[in-house]
């Protein structure tokens, strides 16, 4: 009924168009050389004035004077005048796009089939919607601080502004609300077509279900709203951290990972440093509540009172000092523990902090540093720093802090951070295992290899180097593992490097484990219980008292076993014996490829580990 219902009203449409509109055609005049339109018998409807003419559709043709495009009615009406280098085809709406040229930039616009111009031809891009109700524009922002960025805006039909250039992609608007990403913050955030912000600007990532939202924070929390867009459900993501915040300050923006600036530095990494003769030093652990898994940052504060050492800014002409902040393992501020500060010299063990004008911190290099309440060493190349201002003192340079004056390199920075503070929080979610299931896997690791609790300096990254007759395997002494984190809802996806934390006494372990996949041949059959399943390899990262920690990697299969190295080659990774150097480099005959079943796994782990005393 209702295709019945269209095919009438198009007819009636069509009946109601002037006999004449059908049968005009276009014709070039002999004698002007110019276009007009004549009728069946050939007598001029439409005098002869145009460069060039198309057929009338619906009522309407495109007609070329001096070069640029205009739209005329049946009686030869200018609708659109001349002035336009492309015009498409009006659309359900009664809606039609509008192009000129400027030099080599073309500039969109709107119109209604009665010639009126709903958003002029000053935009980059335009973006209607099939539904319609809105129109998205692309142009220039009128905000001085955005002077040349192209954004997006939205109109309503009738061509008023509902939303000025503030938007960094098209929203997407579904019954009335639209997701929109705000230039200013670089987040997401939820709108409607009247004009109003429903939900802030504040998020990573936004879909629309239904009636319901899902909203990703910017410290990793998942939150559901319902139709009212009241909070319904709040998932706390375990392991994310609140970032490091730049406070819409170009110099901290900057400054994050910056040598130890705003790097977590945990009890390992930050020591009182007592300077000596020839430039050794005594290290003791600092005088601090440390608690659990607490971390310090060193973050650079504009200062109000003149204090010692403060850096000036010659982009921003502020003058910075640099703050020890002590924070929970979630990111929750605990404290000030140094009000102000400086970095006062570098060495080849890290970086000299002054704090307060009185005590002297040593932020060591490495996470893993031996963790003993006091230990001597000597401070190799110790180079002084001027910190005279942030170029030096923080090792920053000009051009870094006049791109970050930009409100759209800012925001990028702001989640570079956001997801540099928080690479591999997916690794924190426990490893979801069916039930049925739990008994295979339990009984597919009898082998002793699951048994065994590997520490620091035993799992470690490498370097494979594949050759016709050998493979050399290249072994660090540090374990930094690449993290691929995604979110399925609402999607969100990130990706970079961190190094394993082995806790503030070293003594964190790595297990290895099986976790069930679908047949496949990239990964491990289990050919010794006659079950034919199929499995990854996981290594997990346990705490002191044993229990469970994070997800480190998954690996399909073990590349290499021999000599006491346990090889996976695409994760990056080596699981070493003790007596191993962690700096050598290890020669495996390429034969020594092993199969991709538990019984290789198991035969090979008790010739080359098999001796390892269980912990």
């Amino acid at each position: 009924m209702k295709n019945k219902a269209f095919i009438l009203c198009l007819l009636a449409v069509l009946l109601a168009l002037p006999a004449a509109a059908q049968d005009l055609k276009p014709v070039r005049d002999k004698q002007t050389r110019k276009y007009g339109y004549q009728a069946k018998d050939k007598t001029w409807v439409i005098e002869p004035r145009f460069d060039d003419a198309t057929r009338f559709k619906n009522g309407f043709a495109e007609v070329t004077i001096d070069g640029r495009k205009g739209l005329i009615d049946t009686e030869g009406t200018m609708i659109l005048p001349a002035e336009y280098d492309d015009i498409k085809k009006f659309d359900k709406n009664g809606l039609c796009e509008i192009i000129r040229k400027e030099g080599k930039t073309k500039l969109h616009g709107v119109a209604d089939q009665s010639g009126r111009i709903i958003v002029p031809a000053e935009c980059h891009s335009i973006h209607i919607p099939k539904n319609g109700g809105l129109i998205m524009t692309q142009r220039e922002s009128d905000d001085e601080l955005l002077a040349g960025t192209l954004l997006w805006g939205v109109y309503d039909m009738d061509g008023t502004e509902i939303f000025p250039p503030q938007f960094v992609s098209s929203p997407s608007f579904s019954e009335g609300t639209g997701i929109a990403e705000s230039i200013y913050t670089g987040l997401k955030g939820v709108v409607s077509d009247t004009g109003e912000t429903l939900l802030p600007f504040e998020y990573l990532a936004i879909v629309h279900s239904g009636s319901r939202f899902r909203t990703l924070g910017t410290d990793f929390t998942l939150t559901t709203w319902d139709a009212s867009l009241r909070r319904s459900e709040v998932f706390h993501q375990p392991g994310s951290v609140i970032p490091y915040d730049p406070m819409d300050d170009p110099v901290r923006a900057a400054a994050w990972h910056s040598g130890p600036v705003g790097q977590r530095l945990h009890r390992n990494q930050v020591k009182l440093l007592e300077m000596r003769s020839g430039r050794s030093g005594l290290c003791r652990d600092l005088r601090i509540d440390w608690g659990y898994d607490r971390f310090v940052r060193l973050e650079p504060f504009v200062d109000q009172t003149g204090v010692e050492g403060a850096m000036a800014d010659p982009v921003g002409g502020n003058n910075y000092t640099l703050k020890a902040l002590l924070y929970e393992a979630d990111g929750t501020l605990v404290e000030e523990i140094a009000r102000w500060g400086w970095l006062e010299a570098q060495c080849n063990e890290g970086t000299v902090y002054v704090a307060e004008g009185r005590d002297r911190w040593l932020v060591l290099k490495d996470p893993n540093a031996l963790a003993s309440p006091s230990f001597s060493l000597t401070l190799i190349g110790y180079r002084t720093l001027d910190n005279s201002d942030v170029i030096g003192g923080l090792g920053l340079n000009s051009s870094d802090l006049e791109r970050l004056w930009n409100l759209d390199r800012f925001n990028r920075r702001r989640i570079a951070i956001i997801e540099g503070d928080n690479v591999g929080v997916t690794s924190y979610l426990p490893p979801e295992t069916s039930l049925s299931y739990v008994r295979k896997e339990r009984d597919a690791m009898r082998d002793p290899i699951f048994q065994i609790p590997f520490q620091m300096g035993e799992v470690v990254s490498c370097y494979v180097r594949s050759r016709k007759e050998e493979v050399e395997v290249e072994l660090y002494d540090h374990l930094t593992l690449r993290f691929e984190d995604h979110f399925s809802d609402p999607y969100y996806s990130m990706s970079g490097e961190e190094t394993i934390f082995w806790g503030p006494n070293n003594a964190r372990t790595v297990r290895l484990g099986l976790k069930r996949v679908y047949r496949s041949s990239d990964a491990i059959t289990d050919d010794v219980h006659g079950t034919e399943e199929c499995y990854h390899l996981v290594l997990s990262l346990y705490e002191e008292d044993g229990s469970w920690l994070r997800t480190l990697a998954e690996a399909p299969y073990v590349d290499f076993i021999h000599d006491g190295v346990l090889v996976f080659e695409r994760e990056k990774i080596a699981i070493v014996m003790p007596r191993h150097d962690a700096y050598r480099t290890v020669h495996i005959p390429a034969a020594a490829r092993r199969p991709h079943t538990l019984s290789a796994l198991e035969q090979a782990s008790r010739e080359q580990f098999g001796n390892k005393k269980r912990r």
